[in-house]
């Protein structure tokens, strides 16, 4: 007996804990067999499925698995960068050569076996000798979710020829906090990534995904029990998926995770990924690939009976389009009867901008090349830092929901919730307004603002997903117009499975600034989560209200005693005339702080009078001092 492992190892010197996900098949109780997927099992009976063997339960053996037996499932993950399997493998009776193996997605764990492996440990239906050792491997991967796979090349029926496992524990390292993706456990290299988008992590629909060439209609498959986007008699030759992803927000780097799945008989062919449309990831199946077994099913009529080839895709690309074309392919030129092809576990990152940078070069705010309006680039060689900052009077309105001993503002109300009249919520460590069996399908939170004077206003807050969103939105609204808008879809990575029902929780940093002048304002957010959607909800978290104050105006009127027709003067006016404002003043109120200068010839030219205080009625000899050149009435503010 020799054993055979075939993957890329990296082992990192950390501290850090492995966290058991599953454990299972240390007895012989059925309801271990929940979520596994059973193919080729020579009894059908659930009890067949466990064999004792001296003092040793094991899963499999002579009852059931045996030729053509496949034994399969797939878990959802948090983010992580290391699986650890840990297993005691079996086999029963005469073999002379095949192999026994299991997958983990691309990793392929093999051992061979003969008939003189092992002794007669306990009675079998062929008599002859049992053996088993411990299998503890660790691996590289970051995806999702992962398949699992038991399998073997045994060409006789169970009675004969049988192989099982017991003791079966998954475990994960897992990534900073900080970061949605991660290669490793340091969150400096991470914490830049933001999810995108992701599909087929556990559903397989289309997803906004569009198919060209032989089929325009995007087809699923199950090989073993899972569920491929395409797969056998479905993507062959021609034919291609693609989608466009826009609104992403400023970064300088785009990532792609993603699991392609080559089956039956390729010949030296590619499968292919391009952004934009430029060729970005290749990867080459030769017609013989060594360490191929057979997973999924013949389709009949007119398939064949050919190997199954799983690449874990881990690609990354510079990036800083505000959309991107995502495109996959193959080469393969036969029918999708013989040779075909299919994706899983798909997931799209960029890497972002610092906080309100349009451009930049890296995660940084040194990085940073331009930035979003109305913020300005600082020069670093100026002395005063570097990013962006937001210039003008800004004036703190409200900071609500910060840390966890907050009470919600009466003020804030929410429509179509539940569980109320209180709306907040705990998600592990952190306290939200909304959130798990609060604010779902069809809630909105909402509340009305009186401002003071002001021009412009900036909202900021954490928008928090909870469970298993299916490409919806997350939307803010002020007075009635959609300003922020953020997709989150099923299985977007986020920190972890910290609160709610079955699915990951995300957030987004909501953070804008608008014009706005109104003295009361309307916010409401609100979802887009469907209808049938009962295990997705959403919340809000570190709200915070900003207003700028207005320019020091100048009002100026026509009439004595500020009457009569007025204008606010709020910058300088080169000709009165052009600006269409009237050209008798009679009274001017004059802002505290401020000082209004009055000039008898354009651009700021010829005789003037300045004002320092309100001026209620302007005396005729002043009046007729300006009305030497009343053409050319020019009025400049110098606060």
């Amino acid at each position: 007996m020799r054993f055979i492992v075939i993957a890329i190892f990296v082992m990192l010197a950390t501290s850090q804990e492995f966290v058991e996900f599953y454990s299972a098949f240390s007895n012989a109780d059925v309801g271990q067999l929940d979520g596994w997927t059973i193919q080729g099992s020579l009894s059908k009976a659930q009890a067949d499925n466990f064999f004792t063997c001296s003092d040793a339960t094991v899963f499999g053996g002579p009852k059931v698995f045996g030729k053509g037996a496949i034994v399969t499932r797939q878990f959802q993950l948090p983010p992580h960068f290391q699986i650890k399997i840990s297993v005691e493998v079996w086999k029963f009776d005469a073999w002379d050569t095949q192999r026994q193996f299991f997958y983990l997605d691309n990793y392929l764990w093999e051992t061979m076996w003969t008939g003189s492996d092992g002794t007669k440990r306990c009675a079998t239906p062929a008599g002859g000798n049992v053996n088993s050792f411990q299998v503890d491997q660790t691996i590289t991967h970051n995806h999702a979710a992962l398949f699992i796979a038991f399998a073997s090349s045994a060409d006789k029926a169970a009675d004969k020829m049988s192989w099982g496992f017991r003791n079966l524990k998954l475990s994960y390292l897992a990534c900073p906090t900080e970061c949605g993706t991660c290669l490793g456990p340091d969150a400096i290299v991470c914490q830049m990534w933001v999810p995108v988008s992701s599909s087929w992590i556990k559903n397989v629909e289309a997803d906004g995904w569009n198919v060209k060439g032989s089929s325009n209609v995007i087809k699923t498959s199950t090989c073993a029990g899972i569920p491929i986007v395409g797969g056998p008699g479905n993507f062959g030759n021609n034919v291609s998926i693609q989608k466009i992803f826009d609104k992403l927000v400023p970064h300088y780097r785009i990532k792609v995770i993603a699991q392609f799945w080559k089956i039956d008989n390729w010949d030296n062919d590619n499968a292919v990924l391009y952004i934009d449309n430029q060729e970005k990831w290749k990867q080459n199946v030769a017609q013989v690939e060594d360490k191929e077994f057979f997973i999924c099913d013949k389709i009949t009529p007119g398939g064949v009976d050919g190997t199954e080839k799983i690449i874990n895709v881990n690609f990354e690309s510079p990036h800083n389009y505000g959309a991107a074309l995502v495109k996959w392919t193959a080469t393969t030129k036969k029918s999708s009867k013989q040779a075909s092809w299919g994706i899983r576990q798909f997931q799209l990152y960029v890497a972002q901008c610092s906080s309100n940078c349009a451009t930049c070069t890296g995660p940084s705010a040194e990085d940073c090349t331009a930035c979003v309006s109305p913020y300005i680039l600082l020069d670093p060689e100026d002395g005063n830092g570097s990013g962006c900052i937001l210039k003008g009077d800004w004036v703190e309105f409200t900071s609500e929901f910060q840390g966890s001993s907050w009470t919600p503002n009466p003020d804030w109300k929410v429509s179509d919730g539940k569980n109320g009249p209180d709306f907040t919520s705990t998600c592990g460590e952190f306290k939200f307004f909304g959130g798990y069996e609060k604010t779902g399908k069809d809630a909105k939170i909402s509340r009305k603002f009186n401002l003071p004077a002001h021009k412009r206003i900036r909202i900021a807050f954490e928008a928090w997903k909870i469970d298993n969103w299916n490409g919806e939105d997350y939307i803010v609204k002020v007075d009635g117009l959609s300003v922020w808008q953020r997709t989150f879809g099923f299985g977007d990575p986020g920190l972890a499975d910290i609160c709610g029902g079955d699915g990951f929780e995300n957030y987004a940093i909501v953070d804008f600034v608008m014009g706005h002048e109104a003295s009361t304002l309307d916010l409401v957010i609100s979802t887009t989560i469907g209808k049938n959607n009962e295990n997705a909800s959403f919340a809000l978290k570190g709200f915070k209200l900003f207003y700028e104050k207005p320019d020091a105006c100048a009002t100026l009127y026509t009439e004595c005693n500020y009457t009569g027709k007025s204008f606010n003067m709020c910058e300088d006016l080169p000709n009165f005339q052009l600006a269409k404002y009237p050209s008798k003043i009679k009274s001017i109120q004059v802002p505290a702080g401020a000082k209004v200068i009055l000039f008898d010839e354009m651009d700021y030219n010829g005789k003037t009078i300045e004002y320092t205080e309100n001026q209620k009625c302007i005396e005729e000899y002043q009046y007729k001092f300006l009305q030497k050149n009343q053409q050319s009435y020019v009025l400049t503010a110098n606060n």
